[in-house]
């Protein structure tokens, strides 16, 4: 009897644990529950559709609803370009989510569409920072980014405007032109700009794939500030989508060409043109202030005379160059300078220089990419740049009785020939080269005269990163018919401290 009684109050205990045992899972689970609810965050705001035709209110009451809003990660930017950013903050344009994102590249995390006062909200949010996008057929589109979702708190980023989106579909524009801040401009067919265009801040142009859009008359553009108020020129390609869209080459439009006797050029974004920005016949060239990114060739330049200025872009992922110059060679006496530009990801050259004149480059990035510098029938002088993972040559002078070269103060690393010099004058001094896969320095040439150079290459005073240099050195000494030589002693002990950026 005694047994059984503490048999049967044993198991009244153990049912009593797991009944105990489940209650506090269960509340532990409601908790966490409500936990993880409270942690997370709400993105709301809203939309207007603001038209200024007179009287448009008064015959269309006002029903803001059916804006599509999408939200979407925030883009990752590439690690090559916020380090070189993060190093060397003096150079290019900053990399941003304003220059680098495109709706295009992604799949939203969540779409919704405004009420009839406009209102819109994501709830139930991770905390971070988003992308959000606003468009509405013939009200153009707006981009807001870098976002954030705040644990336990709505995030009311306030009222956005979207304005009617403006369509050229006309061969020819005659009156005066401004791109406003903030509106949406498509560009459906080959269109000629012949008066003058002002493009403001933060406007954005669609182009139609394989269109041509020309400016004929004065331009005006915007003083750079950030990458937040860049305005932009891109392909328009199902822009109005909220699926993934393929950016292939068949996607780009086909060129951006200015004309004129000046063109002065600031703080714009360029994306998918076979020919991103062109200028033609231009006597003096000031372009500042651009991340180009996804095109053919970047900016390509056909000069007249007198100066171009080309500085702080940002220049990636082209198909073939980044920067093309080219001149009269009869006529033509040029002077063009490149100064503190990044350019990465290049099939083809960083620079390609076929000018009648001298060529300046100095703190500038280029990092892999055929040929970082391919130069003829011009003068050079090259300095304080960095040359990195570039495939063939970091320099490439055509053979040219015109090429003097003064290259000072650069830090070379690996390519397959560093330098292969041209011309009378070469004078290689003060630089370091760190790295390399057959030759610091080439000028044997196969046919005769056997040499690229007209003269002994001065190359004294560089750090080289080997001990037996001459036999990166490509010169009389291994090719008896070359006249030629690499003059290298004497050399540093230790790298020249102030070559690279500066």
């Amino acid at each position: 009897m005694n047994t059984k009684y503490i048999s049967g109050n044993t198991v009244l205990k153990t049912h009593s644990w797991i009944i105990l045992s489940l209650i506090v899972l269960i509340f532990a689970f409601l908790c966490n529950s409500c936990s993880t609810k409270a942690n997370k965050g709400t993105i709301s705001g809203t939309v207007t559709l603001f038209n200024d035709i007179p009287d448009y209110y008064i015959e269309n009451p006002m029903d803001f609803s059916g804006v599509t809003v999408a939200l979407y990660k925030t883009a990752v930017l590439d690690t090559t370009l916020v380090r070189i950013n993060q190093q060397y903050p003096q150079i290019g344009v900053q990399i941003t989510q304003e220059t680098e994102f495109d709706h295009r590249n992604f799949k939203p995390l969540k779409v919704t569409t405004t009420d009839a006062i406009g209102k819109f909200s994501f709830p139930s949010l991770t905390p971070g920072d988003y992308n959000i996008v606003i468009w509405k057929n013939e009200w153009g589109i707006r981009y807001i980014c870098s976002v954030k979702a705040i644990e336990n708190e709505n995030n009311n980023i306030g009222n956005i405007v979207l304005y009617p989106e403006t369509i050229y579909n006309s061969t020819i524009v005659s009156e005066p032109t401004i791109f406003k801040s903030d509106h949406s401009y498509f560009i459906l067919t080959d269109v000629n700009f012949t008066s003058s265009v002002e493009f403001q801040p933060r406007t954005q142009i669609f182009i139609n794939p394989a269109c041509i859009v020309k400016f004929y008359g004065a331009i005006t553009t915007p003083e750079f500030t950030s990458p937040r108020d860049m305005w932009k020129i891109t392909s328009g390609k199902e822009i109005y989508s909220t699926s993934q869209v393929t950016m292939d080459f068949d996607s780009y439009y086909s060129a951006v060409n200015f004309y004129g006797d000046e063109i002065n050029l600031r703080s714009g974004i360029i994306n998918y043109g076979s020919n991103a920005l062109s200028t033609t016949n231009i006597n003096i060239n000031i372009i500042n202030y651009f991340r180009i990114n996804n095109c053919g060739t970047a900016l390509t330049l056909t000069v007249l005379e007198g100066d171009t200025n080309i500085s702080y872009l940002t220049i990636s992922n082209c198909n073939a160059h980044g920067i093309s110059c080219r001149s009269n060679l009869e006529k033509s006496n040029v002077s063009l300078n490149i100064s503190h530009c990044i350019l990465n990801k290049i099939k083809q050259d960083g620079a390609s220089i076929y000018i009648s004149g001298t060529y300046y480059i100095n703190n500038c990035y280029f990092d892999t990419m055929d040929i970082a510098i391919r130069a003829r029938y011009c003068n050079g002088d090259i300095r304080y740049n960095i040359f990195i993972h570039n495939i063939k040559y970091n320099i490439y002078n055509y053979r040219s009785s015109s090429f003097n070269n003064e290259i000072h103060y650069n830090n070379f690393y690996k390519s397959i020939i560093g330098i292969k010099p041209s011309g009378l004058i070469n004078n290689i001094t003060d630089n370091n080269f760190y790295g390399i896969i057959d030759y610091f320095i080439d000028i044997i040439h196969i046919v005769e005269p056997y040499s690229y150079t007209f003269d002994n290459v001065n190359a004294t005073n560089n750090y080289w990163s080997v001990e037996d240099v001459d036999k990166y050195l490509k010169d009389a000494e291994d090719n008896p018919r070359c006249p030629y030589h690499i003059i290298y002693l004497p050399k540093l002990l230790n790298p020249v401290i102030n070559a690279g950026i500066q």
